[in-house]
């Protein structure tokens, strides 16, 4: 078995350097040595292979706009919800997520009318084998001024926030979407915020960004999901 990453964008420069691309920050929730995956970058415009002839699938994170809707992306977009009927195993994440809310009839994705949400916030989630061994509510990682602000028809919501109703769907028996990080860290959200503190300042005023930083606390929740996915979805 080798699942599929398919990158939808690139991290920050910085955050490449010190931890890795969006494949490898995957690999490194997993606990599994990159080359255990295949890797493809939709967004650099790497050809996707035939929807159905993949052992499972994981979409990453982006700091694009799903709404903005390029070429490459809606193609992505359909040939995700190919593979969930297909039958492949799908978890899409953040990007993803929303990629998927926006293809499937009836999604709406733009600009949360809440705002930005970033750093460690509880999440409340629905019964669901992605979530075994957790607790109704426990804490994840969060970094999106974009969501799915109408679910799609058809999908069963599986989480949400008081700031982000949809924060995680279900379409079919094998098809999984996070509107949060499982993948990454406390070091790595404290990274994003700092890079970020400027417009989090702006939003909320000063200092704002600094105390979310101090506010961070260790989550282990990301590695149990993924395990999850994998014992449940990818091998189940």
């Amino acid at each position: 078995m080798r699942p599929l990453i398919i990158q939808t964008g690139s991290p920050s420069p910085a955050l490449r350097a010190h931890r890795g691309d969006y494949a490898q920050l995957f690999a490194d929730a997993f606990g599994w040595h990159r080359d255990r995956f295949a890797v493809l970058d939709a967004y650099a415009g790497e050809a996707l292979p035939a929807p159905g002839g993949v052992d499972g699938v994981l979409v990453t994170g982006s700091p694009l706009s799903v709404h903005d809707r390029p070429a490459w992306s809606v193609a992505l977009g359909h040939w995700l919800v190919a593979a969930a009927e297909a039958g492949v195993p799908v978890l899409g994440i953040c990007y993803g997520h929303q990629l998927l809310g926006d293809t499937l009839p009836g999604g709406q994705v733009g600009p949360n009318p809440r705002g930005r949400e970033i750093g460690v916030l509880e999440v409340e989630v629905a019964e669901d084998p992605l979530f075994a061994g957790l607790p109704p509510r426990f804490p994840v990682v969060l970094t999106h001024s974009d969501a799915v602000n109408v679910a799609p028809e058809g999908v069963r919501v599986l989480g949400a926030t008081p700031q982000t109703p949809v924060q995680a769907m279900a379409f079919g028996p094998r098809c999984r979407t996070l509107q949060w990080h499982p993948e990454f860290d406390a070091p790595a959200i404290r990274h994003i915020i700092g890079e970020r503190a400027e417009a989090i300042d702006a939003e909320r005023g000063p200092g704002a960004a600094a105390a979310l930083a101090a506010g961070v606390v260790g989550v282990h929740t990301g590695p149990v999901i993924l395990r999850n996915f994998l014992e449940n979805f990818l091998l189940g």
